[in-house]
């Protein structure tokens, strides 16, 4: 499954857009301290994500530098405002919800035990209500190993940046850097599952009648160019404009 994340809120008529260009889900945040009404999930946004056909997970916002201050009492008030802000605003229960763990304060380098704290409270405060995730970013300051043995969680998602794998385990989800598209700012994520074959769960996106883009693929198997739809799609986020696309699939079918 091919998804995006991305800070800017999405109108019923942009979330269409992205399902049309083959995006099949779409990660917003939630806040830390209070929800930021300008860039933050809101219920609106969540029926126009789901309306659209687009399944949906959560995100914490990490803050900005000097970074995280890792302990107990940290980990316990971002969980519990996490979970609190996704149920206000009417987020499926049990559905994934991602810690943002990047840029600890590097005075904290060599304070794993404050790290795990912090990572280990924020999930007690999360567990309840939602499925806890965790976004793997720079500066986290553990081994492969710490990130699977000291931590509570199962669902690992990869950022853009270097960051170790995650021992026995992997990765379910890995980002990469995008663009823009459709007037938003995005970052692309492929989601593949975990080397358990363990997937986090998403709000799922209202079934929607078959898109142009999914009609050519369907004509493209008819004729026995390729069954392939995977390859489109690549191309579908390559080209950034599905209008183009669809004539090139046509002239290729022509040209057969």
């Amino acid at each position: 499954m091919r998804g995006f994340d991305c800070n800017s809120k999405l109108s019923y008529e942009t979330a269409v857009k992205f399902r049309r260009s083959a995006f099949d889900f779409v990660i917003r945040y939630v806040g830390r301290f209070s929800m930021n009404t300008r860039i933050d999930i809101d219920k609106k946004e969540i029926q126009n994500i789901l309306n659209a056909g687009l399944d949906l997970g959560l995100v914490q916002h990490c803050p900005a530098k000097p970074g995280i201050f890792p302990s107990k009492d940290l980990g316990t008030t971002y969980g519990s405002n996490a979970s609190l802000f996704a149920k206000q605003e009417g987020y499926e229960q049990g559905k994934i919800l991602y810690l943002d763990l990047e840029d600890i304060n590097p005075d904290y380098r060599n304070k794993q035990q404050d790290i795990y704290d912090f990572c280990n409270y924020w999930y007690e405060n999360v567990y309840k209500d939602f499925t806890p995730g965790i976004y793997i970013g720079f500066n986290n300051y553990m081994t492969s190993e710490q990130l699977y043995y000291k931590l509570r969680f199962k669902d690992y998602w990869r950022s853009l940046s270097r960051v170790p794998e995650v021992a026995i385990r992997g990765y379910a989800m890995n980002q990469y850097g995008y663009g823009t598209l459709h007037g938003i700012q995005i970052d692309r994520n492929e989601l593949t599952g975990d080397k358990t074959g363990r997937f986090p769960p998403f709000m799922q996106g209202k079934t929607i009648e078959p898109s142009e883009f999914d009609k050519a693929l369907d004509v493209l198997a008819e004729e026995g160019i390729t069954n392939d739809k995977e390859y489109w799609r690549i191309k579908a986020l390559e080209v950034k404009h599905l209008d183009q696309l669809i004539i090139n699939m046509k002239s290729y079918i022509e040209r057969r």
